[in-house]
Order: C-alpha cells, then structure tokens, then sequence
C-alpha cells in the first residue's frame, strides 16, 4: 500500500504544477488584455489546465475520495482558460443572439444590407 501512495503522489503533483502553470499564463493573458486592448489574442490553451488539475484532485492520496470528488470543480473555476472562459463564451453568444433578435424587431433595420 504504501508504494501506490507514493505513485499516487508522483503523478498528482506534475498534474497539480502543469494546473497551476496554465492558471497563471492565462491569468497573464487576462492581464495583457486588459492592458493592451483586445488585441493580445486569446490564451493559447484554454481547458487543459483544469482538467490537469481535476485529475491531479482526484487521484491526490491526502484527503478521502469523496472530499476531493467534492472539491473537484475548484480547479476548472479558478483556472480562467476554462469553465470562465467557456461560461463567458456562452454568455456573450446568447447576448449577441438576444440583440440581434432586438435589432430585428425595429422598425428601420432592413435585412439583407443597406442602398
């Protein structure tokens, strides 16, 4: 039993390291964003860092399976690049989808373009 702990610890923290390295590069992309405009791009990963970080949880030998079951979401919400980045997403796409639906609804907007 007790060499699978240590098995167990030798792939959660790498799982843990590569979490916490892809939350901070995209918190850096976050930063740079708001510094320079929109204009520095996306993150260049976006999911990978919270799902290294669930796996890293879940296979971690410190705590009973059912906490770290518990506490599996932490990870994909405090990594920015991904449940954030992909609620933000869906947020903005039902927000465009109710304005043009709104724009449509007026009486000078005329589909297919202007003269």
């Amino acid at each position: 039993m007790y060499i699978i702990e240590i098995l167990r610890w030798i792939i959660a923290v790498p799982l843990l390291l590569v979490w916490f390295y892809f939350a901070t590069t995209n918190l850096r992309f976050l930063f740079r964003n708001i510094r320079v405009g929109l204009d520095a791009g996306p993150a260049p990963v976006t999911i990978v860092g919270g799902v290294a970080g669930c796996l890293g949880l879940l296979i971690l030998p410190w705590m009973e399976l059912t906490d770290r079951a518990a506490l599996l979401w932490v990870p994909l919400f405090l990594d920015l690049g991904s449940a954030p980045f992909y609620l933000s997403m869906l947020a903005l796409a039902t927000w465009q989808g109710i304005n043009k639906r709104a724009w449509r609804n007026q009486p000078d907007y005329i589909e297919g373009g202007s003269d």
